[in-house]
């Protein structure tokens, strides 16, 4: 999956190279991009943690990510996963 990943700066301006799972966006929410992410971290033998965050392009091939702070935000991130998965589930 080399072709999945990016480097990302954290807000502690650590660089970091994760695994793109997902982009998308949020009904409520336009104009920002949120991603889920791994960082490789083992949960037990099939499952890795995976991470939600705001995606902002800082420059051409930079990214940062951002928290998502607001909990009317992060209920409308939640809903759009749940729908995303439920319409995979139907595939």
């Amino acid at each position: 999956m080399e072709d999945n990943k990016i480097t990302i700066t954290t807000p502690d301006n650590k660089q970091l190279e994760v695994e793109v799972l997902d982009i998308f966006n949020v009904e409520g929410y336009e104009g920002k991009d949120y991603i889920m992410y791994s960082l490789g971290e083992e949960v037990d033998e099939e499952n890795e943690k995976v991470y939600i965050s705001i995606l902002k392009e800082t420059s051409p091939g930079s990214f940062e990510l951002q928290g998502i702070t607001d909990d009317k935000e992060w209920d409308a991130v939640e809903k759009a996963l749940e729908e995303e998965l439920s319409e995979l589930d139907g595939e």
